[in-house]
């Protein structure tokens, strides 16, 4: 039970990152609190939690607004009085050239993936503040740490900017025993992955050291350690996950 009795907030709440979390998250006993900016998004997930539903609250909200996630964050702190984990999962993929993406789609991606976490950190730093305990789990990506084939320049602009604002953020909170950490996954099995054809999918693994796609289990279980007091003294770094892509 190694999140037992914590109250953890997934932001982006709908993914598949954060629905193999927060399971995970359940059966080691904690209460997960999903935000996410539509209430259909939790219809589509909704039975990877059969017979856990009291375990689960959740709201909607726009990472992309402030006031929409402060919002959210009182609701959470008026039902249960605090917000032990924060984890940020919000994000959208736009992968085009440079000389082809447009403006619209540059600051969509940054205002998602990274304005969007600031917006939540921003917003749960106060209770964390006053309660001395906090663990926050930033999703970055191989996109974000090496260039990589495919990956648009927002996208890596803006998952290489959750590293820098983790780590600040890591020595900003330390004083309050408040830890800022990042996981970087590679290549998952998620919904974008099984829509692929076999031609890319064979081309993603043959740049994979270890042979094979991720699992979202397998970042779930990276994302546990970081939230969990097993980490406790562990602040400001980036667990890269991805079967030895970055190599």
């Amino acid at each position: 039970m190694r999140v037992k009795d914590k109250i953890a907030m997934f932001i982006g709440g709908g993914s598949d990152i954060a629905t193999a979390t927060a399971v995970k998250f359940i059966g080691e006993g904690a209460t997960v609190i999903l935000v996410d900016y539509d209430e259909s998004v939790f219809e589509r997930v909704k039975g990877s939690y059969a017979g856990m539903e009291d375990k689960v609250r959740k709201y909607v909200a726009d990472a992309r607004s402030y006031e929409g996630i402060e919002a959210a964050v009182k609701s959470a702190l008026d039902e249960f009085g605090r917000i032990d984990i924060l984890i940020n999962c919000a994000g959208i993929l736009i992968h085009k050239p440079i000389d082809v993406l447009t403006v619209k789609e540059w600051q969509d991606v940054i205002d998602i993936n990274l304005t969007g976490i600031f917006n939540s950190c921003k917003a749960v730093t106060p209770g964390m503040k006053e309660r001395k305990y906090g663990r926050i789990v930033n999703i970055s990506s191989i996109g974000g740490r090496t260039g990589r084939p495919g990956v648009g320049v927002n996208y890596a602009a803006a998952k290489a900017g959750i590293v820098g604002l983790t780590q600040t953020l890591a020595r900003e909170l330390a004083p309050w025993n408040i830890t800022a950490n990042v996981v970087a996954p590679g290549p998952l099995k998620g919904r974008m992955f099984f829509g692929m054809e076999q031609h890319l999918i064979d081309g993603l693994i043959k740049n994979i050291p270890l042979g094979r796609v991720g699992e979202m289990d397998e970042i779930a279980y990276a994302i546990l350690y970081l939230a969990s007091d097993e980490a406790g003294w562990t602040t400001g770094e980036v667990l890269d996950v991805n079967g030895g892509a970055y190599i």
